[in-house]
């Protein structure tokens, strides 16, 4: 049996989302297969080589009465054959709060905000 590690948990939540690498590589387009207040895992499409190190994320957050991308910072930690696991190590208000209120929605809990 294995431990959780995350401070929360994360949610089975499929958002079409743009990876963007350091290094000058080209965006990669991706889509969560679940997101959390910390991170998240993501598929990516048509890649050749998963991205290394530091990314940043760009998701159009369903909930966000603008409807515009929000960029999120982060490490990849866990790299599968199946995407990259992403640790959101500086997120601003400006994305925060719309993917607090994803997750709370998501997860049925009281909204918060």
């Amino acid at each position: 049996m294995t431990t959780e590690r995350r401070d929360t948990p994360r949610i089975p939540y499929a958002l079409d989302a743009v990876m963007v690498g350091s290094g000058g590589r080209d965006p990669l387009p991706c889509r969560t297969r679940d997101i959390s207040l910390n991170g998240a895992f993501v598929q990516l499409r048509g890649a050749r080589s998963h991205p290394v190190g530091t990314v940043e994320l760009m998701v159009n957050m369903p909930l966000s009465a603008d409807r515009k991308p929000r960029r999120f910072h982060a490490q990849i930690v866990h790299v599968s054959a199946n995407g990259v696991g992403l640790f959101f190590d500086r997120t601003n208000s400006e994305g925060y709060v719309p993917l607090i209120k994803l997750v709370f929605a998501k997860r049925k809990l009281p909204e918060l905000l």
